[in-house]
């Protein structure tokens, strides 16, 4: 069966789930950048498996079962992307030679299929981060290398997929160099990138974080900042964000 008439099949499960109501919340939560059918990440993901057993795809090899998740990823919805992340996820991110994957990852943000920070995230934290933990360093140094992207979401994406690996210090340098490059570009959603990351990090790492942001403090915006000091003493705070102002 033709990829686009799968992908047809399985858009209109989506459809026969959805509701106003979570449709209208996701579009005003995202502000418009990108339109929702209305289906929750829970129910997506139970869809996703019974459609891919119904039709057999779980038979195919996991070269052909990649192209047709990636073709989920040039549909317009925000629903249907995620369907092509979750499949990479559940059932395809440890089938295949890293490298390969990689290499396909990276022409998504080529062809720029990813355009806004809430698909982007879900991209990295669910594929790119379970593919750096399970092969490490390597791995992790070639997506940590994207941080000179020109395409911001190629560029953010070389930080997020850390996020949930920051109890693993040998990751620290990656992440350094790459929030490195971030925090000096202008977009708002590279600078928070880097929040994020560091406010992850400061639980288990204070010494690296606040020796970065003194290193770099003319160069984060109010909100990254302020992210990146969630967890630290309102004291530590205030200090910062003071001297901030005066940077």
């Amino acid at each position: 069966m033709h990829h686009q008439t799968l992908i047809q099949k399985y858009q209109a499960a989506l459809e026969a789930e959805a509701t106003e109501q979570t449709k209208e919340w996701w579009e005003k939560y995202m502000k418009g950048v990108i339109p929702f059918r209305g289906v929750g990440i829970a129910r997506n993901r139970a869809l996703l498996a019974a459609w891919r057993k119904e039709n057999g795809i779980d038979q195919w090899s996991a070269e052909q079962q990649l192209a047709l998740a990636l073709a989920f990823l040039r549909e317009p919805i925000a629903e249907d992307k995620l369907a092509g992340i979750l499949f990479m996820q559940n059932f395809l991110y440890n089938k295949l030679p890293w490298q390969m994957l990689l290499d396909k990852c990276g022409a998504i943000y080529q062809e720029k299929l990813i355009f806004d920070w809430n698909i982007c995230d879900w991209f990295c934290i669910r594929v790119l981060g379970a593919m750096i933990k399970k092969h490490g360093d390597p791995c992790a140094m070639a997506i940590a290398n994207w941080k000179h992207a020109d395409y911001l979401w190629q560029a953010r994406s070389s930080v997020v997929p850390f996020v949930n690996l920051t109890a693993t210090a040998k990751y620290y340098p990656y992440i350094h160099d790459a929030c490195t490059v971030l925090i000096n570009r202008e977009e708002r959603f590279a600078k928070t990138a880097v929040g994020w990351i560091l406010r992850d990090v400061s639980r288990h790492d204070e010494h690296f974080v606040m020796t970065f942001i003194e290193n770099h403090l003319a160069s984060f915006s109010r909100e990254s900042l302020a992210n990146a000091l969630k967890y630290f003493g309102q004291d530590k705070k205030n200090q910062y964000l003071q001297a901030r102002k005066k940077a």
